[in-house]
Parts: C-alpha cells; sequence; structure tokens
C-alpha cells in the first residue's frame, strides 16, 4: 500500500521509518492508538493519513480473524483467486495492488499493469487505446506467458521510466546516459538488431539494450547494433535471454 503512486525511494525510506517506529512488529502497530504517530513514520510516501488508517485497520480486521496481525495465510490459500478475494475486501487494495502482492510477495505467475505497462501496452498495440488498466490486466493476463510475466513486467516499469519516447508525457523520470534508439520502436518496425525474418517471428531479449543509430557508408539508412546492459534487477530466469516468438497483436484493436 505504501507503494501506490509513491516513487521508489520514498516507499522504501518510509517502510524503515515504520519499522523503527513499530520494532514489536504489525501486532504493535494493530495496537496502535494514535493514528498520528503511523502518519509521521510514513509521511514521506504522501497521503500519510489516509494510508495509516487503512493500513492499521487492514492489520486489526486480519487480527480480529486470524489470532495475529499478519497476511501469512495467504500462502496457504488454496487458489490465486481465494488471495484476491481476501486482500480485494480491504480497502485501498486495488487490482494493482493484489496483483503486485500476487507475483512479488507470494511468486505467482500475475501480471499487475500499472500506468508503465499500461502505457506502452496501448503504444505496441497488445491492448486497444480505449482499454481501462482493469480491461488491460485481465486482457494481458490471459496472453502473457506465466513464464514471462515477471520480467516482462519488470522490464517495461523500467523501460516507460527510462525512455523518452515511451514515458509520459515525453519526459522519462530517469533518462539514459548514452543516446538510444527505442528498442519498442524498433521492434514494431522491424530494425532491432537479433530480430529473425522467418514467417513473422522474431527475437525479442529479455534484458534492456541499448540501441545506437551508426551511419554506413553504403547505405544511408543508420544501421541498428545492440549493446546488452548488465541486469539491473533479480529476474526470476536467467538462463532464458532471447526468446522467439510469432510476431502478433495480442488484441483486435
Amino acid at each position: 500500500m505504501l507503494s501506490q503512486n509513491t516513487p521508489a525511494a520514498n516507499q522504501e525510506r518510509a517502510y524503515a521509518s515504520l519499522k523503527k517506529a513499530y520494532p514489536g512488529g504489525w501486532d504493535q502497530l494493530a495496537n496502535e492508538t494514535d493514528a498520528s504517530r503511523i502518519e509521521n513514520a510514513i509521511r514521506v510516501a504522501g497521503l500519510a493519513q489516509v494510508r495509516a488508517e487503512r493500513i492499521r485497520s487492514m492489520l486489526r480486521t486480519v487480527r480480529s480473524e486470524r489470532g495475529s496481525a499478519d497476511f501469512e495465510f495467504l500462502r496457504r490459500c488454496a487458489s490465486d483467486d481465494e488471495i484476491s478475494r481476501e486482500l480485494s475486501r480491504h480497502k485501498g487494495m486495488g487490482p494493482k495492488t493484489v496483483s503486485c502482492v500476487l507475483l512479488f510477495a507470494l511468486g505467482k505467475a500475475d501480471f499487475p499493469v500499472d500506468t508503465h505497462v499500461l502505457r506502452i501496452s496501448k503504444m505496441m498495440g497488445w491492448v486497444p487505446m480505449s482499454y481501462t488498466r482493469e480491461a488491460a490486466y485481465e486482457h494481458l493476463n490471459g496472453r502473457v506467458p506465466n513464464e514471462c510475466k515477471l520480467d516482462l513486467h519488470c522490464l517495461l516499469v523500467t523501460h516507460g521510466k527510462q525512455c523518452h519516447k515511451c514515458a509520459a508525457r515525453g519526459r522519462a523520470q530517469f533518462p539514459p546516459r548514452e543516446e538510444w534508439v527505442c528498442p519498442m520502436a524498433a521492434i514494431r518496425n522491424g530494425t532491432l538488431t537479433g530480430a529473425v525474418d522467418a514467417g513473422g517471428c522474431a527475437a525479442t531479449a529479455t534484458t534492456p539494450a541499448v540501441v545506437k543509430g551508426e551511419s554506413s557508408m553504403n547505405n544511408s539508412t543508420p544501421q541498428l547494433k545492440a549493446k546488452q546492459l548488465k541486469p539491473q534487477m533479480n529476474y526470476s530466469n536467467r538462463d532464458i535471454k532471447v526468446k522467439v516468438e510469432r510476431v502478433s497483436p495480442w488484441c483486435d484493436s
């Protein structure tokens, strides 16, 4: 909940502050009678009053039902749908937050759709432009292979923060230090190094690549050269570097 509409750095600071304020754990937080103390601990994340009340309310509800103010019981749920129902009944736990819990906290094959994923998915023609985040979530989860969901989500979020072409309003949060040609655009027009012209197939790297344009003496069209970057996050499968997929729209837009 602290990560909702909050920069990662502020989220981490708020969580560290919360743990420092309540060294006794979630039960101690649930026992807190002065909500302003929780607010002060997480203020850096923004919307402190709303978040504080929702977090405390969730913990108190779970403790009254389960005997302990934690969510470890979710690991024993029979299905992902059961987990989603348990989380969604709490105020502030929307589809994207629930999906992130499934993927990152519980290791389930789920594909969260945040603002970056939604924007790039529309640009790539994977979902219709009219789709809401919820509609895109349902559509993409049915089409993205389970083994690719973690990697693809992380790549799209990272790319959406770094690429001017794919960022909101054309302004990247963390622009690259080197000039590059957007790999997503290169995938769409078939000019990304590694693309295979074999019955509509293309190779898609599962780690970020910087793509540079280089002049050719014999051809005025820039040639693209991809330089692989070292991964900056813990990808779920480091052995799979390239996956060959048949290129086709994921929707009839």
